[in-house]
């Protein structure tokens, strides 16, 4: 490597670190320019790309990086990555476990904290959150003045119920970097908030300084539930409506939007669109559906307690491939130019391109479940791509899911969830999923199933019998026993599913009942019409 070389380099990883990516690419094309078989210069590249959210170029990119310099485990820890972030969950299991390998041959002098890490994040994003607890604490092990590694590994605890550990990880973090933001609201939603013992004064303190929308979004939530669990429900608003009202001047988003896709879907299947469809045979999966924050990880628990079925967690898959397949260039995943171009699908192969790509995780029993609960706006053409599907659609009281969904921290700019920012849109969202689900159960009696969470709290055993009928799988006993379920949980339920059935969440509602006057109105409206 010539000494011009050598000094770009290190510029190029200097301006990547400070975000600078301008500089960096024209250091990095300097670089090519002299030595086209640079191998660090490609990857580089794909970090810039990746920067950007442009993941199939950074895949093509570090493909490049690795077929010129094989055998290094940050590349091919960066490749499972972005893989996995792409939801091609095969690929990313191949290039982790090859990282994997290396690492585990590679002395601990030469160990990399960063690769340890990534490769962590890798497999958490598959929901393989058991392997990826092991690279964290690897990585921490090398490396103890990371903040961000502690985070990810807390993530990760919690998610398979260590969360004791999870507490420790979490407050490591905020340890040495205290206004690491998401760490605080994270570190909240373990419990264990008193009078005597709470975050509150650090929280509000933070609260008051924080200028980005994002971050105050994460206090707001985090002082919230302190606020709750104080049963001071006043300020627990007050937080969240705060919050939410300047984070939602940052985009500009109206219920229309959400209007327009809900009357294009009901619009397409009414036409009857969906009548002469040829789709991939099996029924392995089974798909729980309805509203966040319904009850779907408790029907999801129940479901995998089965000794046939398998836990696939929440799967983005499926909407992507139906995006993918569309072609259609809009920024939201899901609109109403997708669904019109769904005419030009091959729903056959869009069933077995599904299928195919659960399979890092699937396969290994009869049936599997994708507890994405958005997937309800799918339901006509997951049952068009796979006509033995099972999908099962949650029904709470209306009060209940609006409140809940308007109290959750969603993922932050995901266009999924805009209308959580506001509970009026929340409630006319509500009313459109209620309106979607009643045509879903008139066009597919034989697949859709509408569960009442009420009545599945209050008569378990009743209940889930049912539905496990309607699954097509012999009853078992274990089924109820939710709490001995030991895979991992990757949602707000975390801690709820750990413990066994119970009623504790119905009528939480009241609780902020001195707000919700404009939501009843809204649905009284609508109900009486």
């Amino acid at each position: 490597m010539s000494n011009k070389i050598k000094m770009l380099h290190q510029q190029a990883q200097k301006a990547l670190n400070q975000g600078m990516y301008k500089q960096a690419h024209q250091h990095l094309i300097l670089i090519l320019q002299q030595d086209k078989y640079f191998a660090d210069a490609y990857f580089l590249l794909a970090m810039i790309a990746s920067a950007h959210h442009n993941l199939a170029k950074a895949i093509e990119l570090i493909k490049q990086a690795n077929a010129l310099a094989p055998n290094n485990a940050e590349y091919l820890s960066q490749l499972a990555k972005h893989y996995a972030l792409e939801n091609n969950h095969v690929q990313a299991v191949h290039f982790a476990e090859l990282a994997g390998q290396l690492t585990a041959k590679s002395s601990l002098s030469s160990k990399s904290s960063l690769t340890l890490d990534t490769l962590g994040v890798a497999y958490s994003q598959m929901g393989l959150h058991e392997k990826a607890v092991g690279f964290f604490e690897k990585a921490v092990a090398i490396n103890d003045e990371n903040p961000s590694y502690f985070f990810n590994l807390g993530a990760s605890l919690k998610f398979t119920g260590d969360f004791d550990g999870a507490k420790k990880a979490y407050e490591k973090t905020i340890a040495m970097a205290p206004n690491y933001y998401k760490a605080h609201a994270a570190l909240t939603g373990l419990g264990g908030i008193s009078a005597e013992s709470n975050h509150i004064p650090q929280l509000e303190q933070l609260f008051a300084q924080t200028q980005l929308a994002d971050d105050r979004l994460y206090i707001g939530h985090a002082l919230a539930r302190e606020y709750e669990s104080l049963q001071d429900f006043d300020k627990a608003y007050h937080y969240l409506e705060t919050a939410k009202k300047f984070k939602l001047k940052q985009f500009n988003y109206s219920i229309d939007e959400d209007k327009e896709l809900f009357k294009s879907l009901e619009s397409h299947f009414n036409s009857g669109a969906h009548s002469v469809v040829q789709g991939f045979e099996t029924d392995e999966p089974i798909f729980v559906v309805g509203m966040p924050r319904s009850g779907t990880t408790l029907v999801e628990r129940i479901i995998s307690q089965h000794s046939d079925v398998t836990s696939a967690g929440e799967l983005q898959h499926f909407g992507l491939l139906v995006k993918k397949m569309t072609k259609t260039t809009s920024n939201r995943v899901i609109d109403a130019d997708t669904v019109t171009a769904t005419k030009n699908i091959n729903f056959a192969e869009l069933g077995k391109a599904y299928i195919e790509s659960t399979r890092a995780i699937t396969g290994k029993t009869a049936k599997f479940v994708d507890k994405m609960p958005l997937n309800v706006l799918y339901v006509g053409f997951i049952l068009q791509a796979l006509p033995k599907a099972k999908i099962v659609c949650l029904d709470r009281n209306p009060l209940d899911t609006i409140v809940s969904n308007f109290r959750q921290l969603f993922a932050v700019n995901q266009s999924y969830y805009s209308y959580s920012y506001d509970l009026q849109s929340t409630t006319e969202f509500y009313l459109l999923f209620k309106q979607l689900a009643a045509l879903w159960l008139e066009l597919f009696p034989e697949n859709f199933y509408l569960i009442n969470y009420e009545k599945l709290v209050n008569e378990p055993l009743n209940e889930a019998q049912r539905l496990i009928e309607f699954c097509n799988l012999p009853w078992q006993e274990q089924c109820v026993n939710i709490h001995q379920n030991s895979a991992p949980v990757a949602t707000a339920s975390a801690l709820q599913v750990r413990s066994p059935i119970n009623n504790r969440s119905v009528g939480n509602w009241k609780k902020y009942d001195a707000y919700l006057d404009s939501v009843k109105e809204i649905l009284a409206t609508r109900t009486e019409n």
